[in-house]
């Protein structure tokens, strides 16, 4: 049967060789049963030709094509049948694709943005949030294969979302690509590639724009009887034992990650205290205190056992870290030593009953809320933590336990 509606796809036209044995590549249009070729100001070799429709495609100057192949088949083609009055021929259309002007259209696809601004990140050595864009921009080519700025509309947004969640993912992994896309987007507008009016992200309340929605997840602390049972733990091997005494440490340094641990230098020892700004906050523009963490017995007997011989200012603490490696390489090995740690806890968790099993992130929830069970001002602990306000502790709290809540009434009543 014939097709009805025009469509198109991408053909290599190989019926005449050109220099250096390149192809014109043409934009291949049907209708009714026919066909036309319309040139495009691209040719490819054969191999190059393979290479492009390969998923593994690394060459940045083949990409480069491809993002264009992918405008004039999508959004190009599209904007010329809008152009065109019915009914359809393809001398109309002819007239109109050759009119429209696509040096400044091309730059409006998504993933080229996000490919741009990935490789920027990379450049910064932000290997963390390279690596968070780059699993959004995946993901919602995923959804479409093919995506330019005028299709970024609340409707597509709704419909992403709708799909991630029958995939059954997370709200809150739906919520941090979505907001990756906000700000390409935004960058879009400063770059004037797209208008503000076309914004499909809500920015104020019942505006019928788009609205990124958040899970609040019950963070995973330590009551003060497991904390004790955990205390009493007699580990079985070398490396369970290392793996636990690291976990102790960084709940003793007041919940610090494994990434700030790894970062450690000898220079962060002043006098009885380690000193150091949070690896997470050091490069935004949010205001965050140091971390003045106390050296007690656990966390100095830790040094002792598993730090650095060579104990110069700048040296690492830790035998974990090498100087001179790249931000990509202590990235993986944070993720490995992360991964190390939570392995072995994960065994202890087990021997101990604890259920669901307790990782590296559990030492700082669990920091926060054995300080807070013994009633110490959360201004006190948003100070430790080393956060720029309050409401940033508060998410790290616990719900209070019964007898906290008991004793907090007692208290009320006698005043």
């Amino acid at each position: 049967m014939a097709i009805s509606i025009p469509t198109a796809n991408i053909y290599l036209d190989k019926r005449n060789a050109l220099k250096d044995n390149k192809y014109p590549v043409k934009l291949n249009v049907y209708y009714l049963g026919k066909n036309r070729l319309f040139g495009l100001p691209i040719k490819l070799t054969e191999d190059e030709w393979k290479k492009i429709s390969s998923p593994k495609l690394r060459d940045t100057k083949l990409k480069d094509i491809k993002t264009k192949l992918d405008y004039y088949e999508g959004e190009k083609f599209e904007a010329t049948l809008k152009e065109i009055e019915e009914p359809f021929t393809f001398q109309k259309f002819k007239a109109a694709f050759e009119k429209q002007d696509s040096s400044t259209l091309v730059s409006h696809d998504v993933y080229a943005l996000f490919d741009k601004f990935i490789a920027e990140l990379e450049r910064q050595e932000k290997v963390g949030n390279a690596g968070i864009y780059l699993n959004a921009r995946n993901s919602f080519q995923r959804f479409r294969k093919r995506l330019f700025l005028n299709q970024v509309t609340v409707d597509f947004l709704r419909d992403y979302e709708n799909h991630m969640k029958k995939s059954d993912r997370k709200i809150n992994y739906i919520g941090l690509n979505l907001r990756c896309m906000r700000a390409i987007y935004n960058m879009a507008i400063a770059e004037k590639l797209t208008k503000q009016e076309d914004y499909p992200f809500s920015q104020k309340r019942r505006d019928k724009k788009f609205v990124i929605k958040t899970e609040v997840t019950k963070k995973k602390a330590l009551t003060k009887e497991q904390l004790a049972k955990l205390k009493q733990y007699e580990p079985k091997t070398p490396a369970q034992r290392k793996a636990f005494r690291f976990w102790w440490f960084a709940l003793h340094a007041y919940g610090i990650n494994m990434t700030d641990i790894c970062h450690l230098k000898y220079k962060n020892i002043v006098g009885n205290k380690i000193i150091i700004e949070r690896t997470k906050t050091e490069d935004t523009t949010i205001s965050s205190k140091p971390v003045r963490i106390l050296i007690t017995p656990e966390i100095q007997s830790c040094i002792d056992d598993y730090g650095n011989q060579d104990k110069s200012p700048d040296a690492y603490m830790f035998n974990i870290f090498k100087h001179g490696w790249s931000a990509k390489k202590e990235r993986d090995m944070v993720q490995s030593f992360t991964h190390n740690v939570n392995k072995h806890m994960k065994k202890i968790s087990e021997d101990l009953g604890f259920d669901p099993p307790i990782s590296t992130n559990w030492a700082r929830h669990s920091f926060s809320t054995f300080l807070k069970s013994g009633l110490i001002p959360i201004e006190v602990i948003s100070e430790a933590l080393g956060h720029s306000s309050i409401q940033t502790t508060q998410i790290y709290l616990d719900t209070f336990e019964d007898d906290i809540l008991e004793l907090i009434a007692k208290r009320l009543s006698e005043i």
